[in-house]
């Protein structure tokens, strides 16, 4: 029995409770991505009509190790949802799925691949619209009450969110336990240049093209929150922006697909808040450093056979990219150097 077959025989008592009599899982796929979790298109033929989900189920190994149990993650897309933040309804947190964890979404129609999204001419309206449009949405989930996520990770007594983030990639540096100088030397410059506090927000956590759904009208939702947390907004407003999110666009600095200000004014504008690109310097390090030690801890999953995968084995060809793009941030005489 393949792992597709086993996978639609242990969901289709599940199928049948949630849904009633009369309803069929009539194909299960496996969706292309997924380098820390499963995704699997689930099509169900019911009484009502068809109707797509996917199940996000857990791989071996993960990439930092504040990543969410998938039963946490679940909870923060119902917090979204909830909240009218663009996300998939949720439908059930299942415990154990062959073995491993999963949760139930509706399946939301559109592109998902960063490489398509920044390049294929029948999106070119949606890039036209995306950097506002996603610049609101991440307004939306910094907005949600940070009361709301105390089951989140965070800050510590009275640890900034800043603080907390630069205190996490120095954990998962240190966790590597192998030399990577460049690395070290971003960490050395965060440490010297603390950007200041303000109050923690519901951090997406990995909020950039590559995982949101769009389509020719632009974005339609947002996905992958594993990496969900309370910290500072710097970090999300930035990661989307960094150059391994560009898939080879980088004249496009948001995210391969238009220009920085425009998301920044659309979330500003959306909270009221001042965020300028010169402040968020710092978080623009932070997020390339995060990177590259995924890209270190991901294909580290491959080489010790947690989860055998070349597309895992690949994203260690980048971190010598993102090692260099460290280097050029922290030269003064970058272009967009903040200065003293």
């Amino acid at each position: 029995m393949t792992e597709t077959e086993a996978l639609a025989q242990a969901l289709a008592p599940w199928v049948a409770e949630r849904f009633g009599q009369g309803t069929t899982l009539s194909r299960v796929a496996l969706l292309a991505g997924g380098a820390s979790q499963q995704a699997w298109r689930l099509d169900l033929t019911t009484p009502n009509g068809p109707l797509a989900l996917v199940a996000r189920r857990d791989l071996g190994g993960q990439m930092f190790a504040t990543a969410l149990s998938r039963r946490d993650e679940f909870a923060v897309i119902e917090l979204a949802h909830r909240a009218g933040v663009p996300a998939p309804r949720p439908y059930a947190y299942l415990p154990d799925v062959l073995g491993k964890a999963a949760f139930v979404m509706a399946c939301l129609d559109g592109e998902t691949i960063g490489r398509r999204i920044v390049r294929e001419p029948r999106l070119a309206a949606a890039r036209q619209v995306l950097p506002q449009q996603m610049g609101q949405a991440l307004a939306a989930i910094h907005d949600i009450a940070i009361t709301e996520a105390d089951f989140l990770p965070g800050p510590q007594g009275r640890e900034g969110p800043a603080a907390y983030g630069l205190r996490l990639l120095e954990e998962e540096l240190a966790g590597v336990a192998a030399p990577y100088p460049a690395l070290e030397l971003g960490l050395a410059w965060l440490r010297a240049y603390p950007p200041s506090e303000t109050a923690p927000v519901l951090c997406h956590g990995d909020f950039r093209v590559g995982n949101v759904v769009v389509d020719e009208g632009g974005l339609v939702g947002v996905l992958d929150w594993e990496f969900a947390h309370r910290g500072h907004p710097g970090e999300d407003l930035t990661f989307g922006a960094i150059r391994a999110w560009r898939f080879g666009e980088v004249g496009q600095r948001y995210g391969g697909v238009g220009p920085m200000q425009e998301f920044l004014d659309a979330y500003n504008a959306a909270r009221g808040t001042r965020f300028e690109a010169g402040e968020l310097y710092w978080f623009e390090i932070a997020a390339n450093l995060k990177w590259a030690i995924a890209t270190v801890t991901q294909a580290r999953r491959h080489w010790s056979g947690q989860e055998p995968s070349l597309e895992l084995a690949s994203l260690g060809r980048m971190t010598a990219e993102i090692e260099l793009e460290i280097l050029s941030l922290i030269d003064p005489r970058h272009p967009r150097y903040p200065g003293d």
